[in-house]
């Protein structure tokens, strides 16, 4: 199994949108400037570390259990039609 099997872009979003608006009112714009001043290289490299401290366990996909199977029926079986009234009276 891949990581892109069990891997949940969505919580990967969601996580970022939750963080960045944590950050924008904590950190200072003067905090920024390391990256604004980086080099492509730099940054790259600076990213890649980040990345490699992602807990994957948080951002799985949610699995899901395989539907139950129908119940067939029986008592109106190869019916077109069959009367509300007449279910609800039992007959």
């Amino acid at each position: 199994m891949t990581t892109t099997d069990t891997f949940s872009e969505y919580y990967l979003a969601a996580e970022i949108a939750n963080t960045t608006e944590g950050m924008n009112i904590a950190v200072d714009d003067a905090d920024w400037a390391r990256f604004t001043n980086a080099s492509r290289e730099e940054l790259c490299t600076l990213l890649l570390d980040l990345a490699t401290r992602v807990d994957l366990a948080k951002l799985r996909k949610t699995t899901r259990r395989p539907k139950k199977p129908r119940t067939p029926k029986t008592q109106y079986k190869g019916k077109i039609h069959v009367s509300t009234a007449k279910v609800l009276a039992g007959t």
